[in-house]
């Protein structure tokens, strides 16, 4: 079962109280054993009879004379009950029958919240509600409104309402009637529940739990737990607690971008939660669509398909859980109200426009702007736009007609979001394709928001507002709302020429943005986040332009970061990780054209922060270093894989063999999420000789008959794009670099690969699809077999992972007295780093030189002047 409407109704009663009667005071009251308060009828007993299998005696039978718990149709019975509760409470208050104190309401009152006078203006807004899990965000920088919606009614009566969910009675009330309406609901639950009297016994429950009272549920408070969420009825917020916000988090890390299956059960509880929680996320309701769908794609294993647009959504709720962790949730979000104005628009091949119709409650954003006034705007479409639609004599054309109405449509709430204050506002939109309801979130994605993302499809930069003028699709002679701050000013150009412009730039940036991997961009703009929290919360600007001297700002940031409080995990970090922290803000201060706030006059890190640095490394803990595994580790897993007939293994020995040889990190072998790509079938060439294969159409012989192997490097990481790394046979059958190859490819031709599979990819025989070697097997099977080796080897079986094989290669060229400058190209190392460790780890290059040191320790020294003659 689900909340239902409760919650809805419980907002919407909250904010359509009067505020001159004072905040709005939540209880809760709890039922003590519920289901076994109802009995049932004597002749439906035996229906729901259990049997008891017994070895000693004969079978027993049990009958339940109350509702089971494991019945489907026990809740709905229960809630008949307390449905029927609420519904003679709400007449008693409604017909203002005068209600006795009862026995109960004294020891609850004890813990009631102190009455608050009533606010001096109906129109004004109390501050929001700060959690501590929003202390830190940037609610400063978020202009929220300060008024009262003038649209809403002022009731003449206090609120008085209840309402109840399953077993769980919410009461509202205002500071004048709480104890009646508490006494009410008291009285209302006695009249079904028969409460205790002496007839009863010692071990029977109140109705009312008194546990629950105890805690101070069924006192009144202006900040109440309620189904789940955190109601604040003075700033007029709702949050979810942070253990909802971790299970939220959790939920929705565990199915990475990657994963492509699912159970149903797993899908069908991540569903649950997710709807239990999108009560009271704004937008959220609508965004269950591809997840439902994916329900029709239930395979015979009773799994899920997850496709792209799977993911999107489950990546659209953790932007969303992003945001709720940032700020409470106001609850004039969340409920729609009657509309606030009434709009039109359409588009074509040349362009969108519409016409907006605002009420007399909407204020206005432009000055000098009579809001009652028809608000007209029109846009005509870049070139490239119109050059791109499909039409009779452009089909091979990408953007169609559906597109610009729905591109234009959302220009259209754009505009009003620009030129009225529509914050927790309702609109009506319309259009000759659908009609929409929409109201603003202050603060978090706006309309404005998702045009971007769409108008990007269209070579247009997400951030539209700073890149294309307003005032090229705001009619009028002025715009206030232009962007003025911009440096660049394009005032005699034509209009296409700045549309030209500004599209080129954003281009720019995006490649700007790609000159780094997907991971260290992504981590950039999480630190840049964390830095924006930090200067929020000292009301400053994220530039500092108004501090001459940044770096003490720098130096508290970089303090926190480093023990967890501005940390993505909240958890103290080591020092490379704060110094990336650092490094992200003076890429993001370059990025904008400023000065690096870190470099001082000489262009080096200032002082001050080079201290730091280098006293927590002096604190860091020593490097856990994995250890490169001997040649002897490698022959077993080969031994083991190929005398039996699993494909699995098969994989695992070979990949393993791969890296070996070419020193590869394990995203370049094996299939993970990092920022290095595996290698792919078409990455590979052999030769025989001099002569080179085509490796798609040679035959198997061909393939085992070759003598060289190379592998080219395209999306690797520190790999030079198009560079070729090859290796010959080594002259043995399974420890050879060309032999594993040989049998990866024909491995993937026989099962109809295409080129652009990657090379750790085998055909399972139990799921009858193409799968891949993960990291995680190949940690296992290192693993597995040191373990089996023992301690002979010098480490243990947590010491190797995936990344040994770089190490372990490395090192078995040192041994054989390869050039470190030889390794150090082939392993694309940028220092020599790794070689010193392996160097000084190696006990058979290092285990001669006590003896060399004893031969050449004898040695004299040139004399000084000071030595005196013989």
């Amino acid at each position: 079962m689900q909340f239902g409407h409760a919650l809805d109704r419980i907002l919407r009663e909250i904010l359509l109280s009067n505020p001159n009667h004072g905040p709005v005071q939540l209880m809760k009251v709890d039922l003590s054993d519920g289901f076994y308060r109802l009995c049932l009828n004597i002749e439906d007993i035996p229906k729901l009879g259990v049997t008891f299998p017994s070895a000693t005696h004969n079978n027993l039978v049990a009958f339940p004379l109350v509702l089971p718990m494991g019945w489907k149709n026990s809740p709905p019975a229960f809630c008949t009950a307390t449905e029927t509760i609420a519904d003679l409470a709400n007449s008693s208050l409604q017909s203002e029958s005068p209600s006795a104190a009862h026995p109960l309401s004294k020891h609850a009152a004890t813990m009631d919240d102190p009455i608050s006078p009533p606010t001096a203006t109906a129109t004004a807004l109390q501050p929001p509600f700060v959690s501590a899990t929003a202390l830190n965000s940037s609610l400063s920088q978020i202009d929220i409104p300060t008024v009262r919606d003038p649209s809403l009614p002022f009731p003449i009566t206090l609120l008085q309402y209840i309402d109840v969910f399953v077993d769980d009675f919410i009461a509202l009330s205002q500071a004048g009637n709480r104890n009646y309406v508490r006494d009410t609901l008291l009285h209302a639950i006695d009249t079904v529940f028969c409460p205790n009297d002496f007839y009863d016994s010692e071990y029977r429950r109140e109705p009312v739990s008194l546990k629950k009272l105890r805690k101070g549920d069924c006192s009144w408070s202006t900040i109440k737990l309620v189904l789940g969420w955190i109601i604040n009825t003075v700033a007029m917020t709702i949050e979810l607690p942070q253990h909802r916000q971790e299970r939220l988090g959790a939920i929705l890390s565990s199915i990475p971008s990657t994963q492509k299956r699912i159970g149903v059960k797993k899908w069908h509880k991540l569903l649950g939660e997710l709807r239990s929680m999108a009560l009271a996320l704004p937008g959220a309701r609508s965004m269950f669509g591809m997840m439902q769908e994916a329900l029709q794609s239930l395979d015979k294993r009773s799994r899920i398909s997850l496709r792209k647009g799977v993911h999107q959504s489950i990546a659209d709720f953790q932007w969303m859980l992003k945001d709720i962790s940032k700020r409470p949730t106001r609850i004039a979000e969340l409920v729609p109200l009657l509309p606030s104005a009434l709009g039109f628009h359409d588009a074509s091949g040349e362009g969108a426009g519409g016409v907006w119709f605002p009420s007399h409650t909407i204020g206005s954003r432009m000055k000098n702007k009579n809001t009652l006034h028809p608000l007209l705007w029109r846009y005509k479409w870049p070139q490239d736009i119109i050059d791109n639609l499909v039409t009779e004599d452009n089909p091979q054309g990408k953007i169609t007609n559906s597109d610009l109405e729905l591109a234009g449509g959302l220009l259209h709430l754009d505009v009003i979001a620009h030129c009225l204050d529509v914050r927790e506002r309702t609109l009506v939109s319309k259009t000759d394709n659908l009609a929409t309801l929409f109201w603003e979130r202050k603060g978090s994605a706006t309309n404005a928001a998702v045009t971007h993302q769409l108008l990007r499809l269209f070579g247009i930069h997400q951030r539209f507002h700073r890149y294309i003028p307003r005032h090229d699709y705001i009619s009028g002679p002025s715009n206030p709302l232009a962007d003025d701050s911009s440096q660049i000013h394009l005032q005699n150009c034509a209009p296409d020429t700045k549309a030209d412009f500004w599209r080129d730039l954003s281009l720019a940036e995006q490649e700007v943005r790609e000159g780094v991997t997907t991971g260290c961009s992504a981590a950039a703009d999480t630190h840049w986040e964390k830095w924006i929290e930090f200067t929020s919360v000292l009301g400053q600007d994220p530039l500092l332009q108004a501090v001459e001297d940044k770096v003490p700002y720098l130096q508290v940031f970089l303090h926190r970061v480093r023990h967890g409080f501005y940390a993505a995990n909240k958890n103290p970090v080591r020092t490379r990780s704060a110094e990336d922290y650092l490094w992200s803000i003076g890429q993001t201060y370059l990025e904008l054209g400023e000065q690096d706030p870190r470099l001082n006059c000489h262009d080096n890190i200032d002082f001050r922060l080079a201290r730091m640095i280098k006293s927590y490394k002096k604190k860091d803990p020593p490097p856990n270093r994995v250890k490169p595994v001997p040649l002897s580790v490698i022959r077993r897993i080969a031994q083991i894989a190929f005398s039996g007939n699993s494909f699995n293994q098969h994989a695992t020995a070979d990949m393993i063999i791969i890296a070996f040889f070419f020193l590869l990190r394990p995203g370049e072998y094996s299939y993970s999420n990092t920022d290095s790509d595996p290698f792919l079938l078409a990455d590979v060439k052999f030769w025989i000789g001099h002569q080179r294969l085509n490796t798609m159409t040679a035959t198997p012989t061909q393939l085992r008959q070759a003598t060289f192997v190379s592998l080219t490097f395209t999306t690797q990481k520190n790999g030079v794009r198009g560079e070729v790394i090859g290796l010959s046979c080594s002259g043995e059958l399974y420890l050879c670099p060309v032999k594993a190859l040989a049998r990866r490819v024909i491995h993937l031709k026989q099962h109809n690969a295409a080129p652009n599979t990657p090379l750790c990819t085998y055909f399972c025989q139990e799921r009858q699809r193409l799968v891949h070697v993960c990291p995680s097997d190949i940690t296992n099977t290192l693993r597995t077999n040191v373990a089996a080796l023992g301690p002979a080897l010098g480490f243990l079986p947590s010491d190797v992972s995936a990344r040994c094989l770089r190490a372990a290669g490395a090192n078995a060229l040192l041994c054989a007295n390869v050039d470190s400058d030889v390794i150090r190209l082939l392993g694309r190392w940028r220092s020599d780093e790794m070689l010193r460790y392996l160097h000084l780890q190696n006990s058979q290059l290092m285990q001669h030189f006590s003896q060399r040191m004893l031969t050449g320790g004898n040695f004299t020294l040139i004399p000084n002047q000071e030595v005196p003659l013989f």
